[in-house]
Formats: structure tokens, sequence, C-alpha cells
């Protein structure tokens, strides 16, 4: 099942039909669908697909050259394997047929760690021949810190040489709702909250079968892929396990701050920087600014709060590895009744926010609000303001709430936005109200008759669809 990857697809297809040489990255956090996006693009196209993997060297270049002679590399007819890179990569020229010569290494990284010098051999035979071919070559990676701060590094080779770097996010929550088309709106937006935009994870549940019985059959269940996912990808990504789970739980569990963290975790808050530095770095954690906060005070950091980047994660961290030991022993029933649904929609808020302003700014970006944001995002100093959307001379704003509960909005939940509205005072102002549930017929009849009052329910959020 191949799912919402429209514009990906478009930039690597309109790569493919230059006239020039292009050497292209595709990067991503792990299970994001980097593999699949691959193979939907090479579909009916000569190709030579190598998915490197953690092995030495020597073995790496034997299975780099297995791939190229059965694509027909000339070298084929008299060798079993190259004898180096440089070798390896020339021959790239030398493959047959009239049409782009398409070479695409999956988890390059891997090859860069068995030989370093490889970027170097590549940057070489590029310049002095790849460059002036009819080739692509797609090098794709999910080791985002390695990628960034290496491969990318303008001291690296392939600095400058790169046509096109392609940084593959999660799916948005409209795509997301083409997996479970036979979901409610309001269901597609629970679905969203526990299991964000990774296809991975996405793939796991059942269309069929409801939110309670996929989350206990899927999730909670001891054995099954998702139980175990975070646990993998963090024993792949970091050794020192135990510190960065105890973080991200502090997180899930509602520390935002330093000082808050430091206490859920009992680390000091000087030892705990380079750690969440790096889940900030794999995409699991994230550090949000209110809006309007200038660059200088974004360095201090003062106002700063941290929280999970990724639905699933965030959901894994409050409900399965903090009930691993009734999970473990099989109490699905027990966790799902006693953690889980008193408060799934209290859970579900957050994510629910950041749906809605994902919605404001596809509706931004389509000109379809009264004015055009150039940020947007919370706010908060004294209260809080789930969205706030203001242009660049702050004179026009939006400012949002959202609920998610099971229960109409009503005209309170206006009047409270009202009140926090006095403190922005800009010259013109919108108030958007989002809603899992609707709105009271009061709420409804003041809307309106009035221009800049808005409310969005979820058939409207998913819209976009």
């Amino acid at each position: 099942m191949f799912v919402g990857r429209e514009e990906e697809l478009s930039f690597l297809e309109d790569a493919y039909a230059s006239t020039r040489a292009q050497l292209v990255f595709v990067y991503g956090r792990r299970r994001v669908g980097k593999t699949e996006l691959l193979n939907e693009f090479r579909k009916d196209k000569p190709c030579v697909f190598v998915a490197a993997k953690e092995a030495p060297a020597t073995t790496q270049l034997a299975d780099f050259s297995q791939q190229m002679f059965a694509a027909g590399a000339p070298a084929g007819r008299y060798l079993n394997s190259y004898r180096t890179w440089e070798d390896a990569l020339e021959d790239i020229a030398s493959l047959p047929g009239s049409t782009r010569k398409l070479v695409i290494i999956d988890e390059f990284p891997y090859l860069v760690r068995s030989d370093a010098s490889l970027p170097s051999t590549l940057q070489h035979v590029w310049d002095h021949l790849l460059s002036q071919q009819n080739v692509m070559i797609i090098l794709c990676g999910s080791s985002m810190s390695f990628i960034e701060k290496e491969i990318l590094n303008e001291k690296n080779p392939l600095y400058g040489r790169v046509a096109g770097l392609l940084k593959l996010q999660p799916l948005p929550y409209w795509k997301v709702a083409r997996f479970y088309p036979a979901y409610s709106p309001q269901q597609q937006a629970e679905t969203f909250a526990v299991l964000g935009g990774i296809p991975h994870y996405l793939l796991q549940f059942d269309p069929d079968k409801t939110l309670e019985e996929n989350i206990k059959a899927h999730i909670l269940r001891s054995g099954c892929a998702l139980y175990s996912e975070p646990e993998f990808l963090m024993r792949q990504e970091f050794r020192e396990t135990a510190v960065y789970n105890s973080i991200v739980q502090a997180v899930a569990l509602g520390a935002t701050q330093l000082n808050e963290i430091s206490q859920k975790t009992m680390l000091e808050a000087g030892k705990l920087s380079p750690y969440i530095k790096n889940l900030i770095e794999v995409g699991i954690l994230e550090r949000e600014f209110p809006v309007g906060i200038g660059a200088q005070e974004r360095t201090k950091g003062r106002r700063g709060l941290y929280r999970i980047k990724d639905n699933f994660f965030r959901f894994w961290y409050a409900f399965v590895f903090s009930y691993s030991s009734a999970l473990d022993a099989h109490d699905v029933q027990g966790v799902w009744s006693n953690a889980v649904s008193p408060v799934f929609n209290n859970f579900a808020s957050a994510p629910f926010e950041g749906m809605c302003q994902a919605w404001l700014q596809q509706k931004n970006a389509a000109g379809a609000i009264p004015f055009y944001a150039t940020e947007i995002g919370r706010w908060w100093n004294g209260c809080e303001i789930d969205i706030m959307a203001c242009d660049a001379g702050r004179k026009h704003a939006v400012i949002a709430e959202c609920k998610f509960k099971n229960s109409a909005v009503g005209s309170s939940v206006l009047r409270s936005l009202e009140e926090k509205g006095e403190q922005i005072k800009p010259t013109v102002l919108e108030y958007y109200l989002f809603s899992k549930s609707g709105f009271t017929d009061e709420l409804k009849e003041r809307a309106h008759d009035a221009d800049n009052i808005h409310l969005i329910d979820c058939e409207e959020l998913y819209s976009l669809l």
C-alpha cells in the first residue's frame, strides 16, 4: 500500500527528467517510508538498487558489484567483484541502454561507516566523469544526524555536489485518513493522535476494526510489532537507552521545561542538554517557542518548552512504557480501562492542536484566511492560546481554541478566547474555534452574525482530502 507521497514523487520525477546529471539525497527518520518511496519511483525504470547493510567494506562492495553486473555493467563479463569503489562507481557510466542510468543506494551511511573514504571517492568520480553523464544517483539514509552533520557538512567532499535534498517527513493527518477510509472524521482524528504520520505504524492497524480494538491488539499486546517498536529504534540510535527512555517518558507525562525533566528523571539539568539535543536531532523531541518571540530570546531559551514530536512515541511512553509490568503480564484490558480510556481525550488534545495548526497553515498558503500569516504556532505569556497566527506587522492576528472532547463547544469557550485576545490587541482580530464534537446552537448563531468568528469541526478539518 503506497499512500500520500505525491509531492515527493514529483520532486524525484522532475530530477529524473532533467537533462543534467543528478546526485540526490533522500533521508528521514526510520519507518517514515523512504524505501517505499524509492521503490515506487523506480517502477518501470532501468535501475541498480542496492540496500546496504551493516557489514565489512569487502562485503558491501561485493553486494554493489553483483547488482551492477545483474544490470549489465560490462565488467561483469570478466570480474566477480570490482576491485575498488572507484572502479565500481566509474562503471555506472557504462551501464547499457540509452535512457537515464539510475542508481539508488539505500542506507548509504552503512557504506560510509565501513569505508570512510567513500564520500571522497564518489566526489572524485562525480567531478571527473559522472557529472557529465546521463546518470541519476540517489543516496538514502535513516541516520539523520549522520547525514546532516557528516555527509552534508560543508567540510565533506560531497558538499556542493548534491542537486537535490529531500527530507522525508511524516504524512500529514489528511493523508493518513486514506489508510482508514471507513472511519469517521472523529475516528480519523483519534487514530492520528495515537499513530501520527509514520506509514509503517499506520499499516499495523486493521481498518475494519475500531480504534480500541486496534490499540489493544497492535500496541498494548506483548509481542506485537508496535509493542516494542520505540524500544528497538532507541537501541538503534543511542547507547544509553535507559537515560533516553527516562527523558522521553518524563516529557510524555507532562514535563515540558528543563527543570521539570530534571526532577522527574533525577538527572542534573546541566547533564540533560546533550541527551535532549540528540533526541531533537532524530525527530523524537522538539523545542517550541511562543509566536512572536525574537531570535535573541530563542537563543537564551528561557521560554522554550519541550514536547514529543512523534504522536506514537508520545502514546507509547505514556501508556506502554509506563505500564510495561502489567502489559508483560498480559493485562491489556486493565491498562486500557484504567489508564488509557479515562484520559484519552485529554491525551489527544495536543495532537488535535497540531492538526488544527496544520489546517490553518494549509488555508493560509491557499489565501483562505483574511490575511497572510507569517507566523503560526502556540502563544503563552501568563495565559495560553492554542494557536496564534499573525502578519508581518502584527496588525492582524488569528487566535484559536481547540477542544477535543465529547460534548459540543459553547459560547463560554469563545468568551474565554476573547478575554485572551485583549492581551494581544492587534488592529484586526479573527477568532477560530476547533471542535471534535461540533458546536452549540447558541454559538453557531453568534458566529453566523459575526464575520470574524469561525467554527471548524472535524468534518471541515478533513475537507483538505
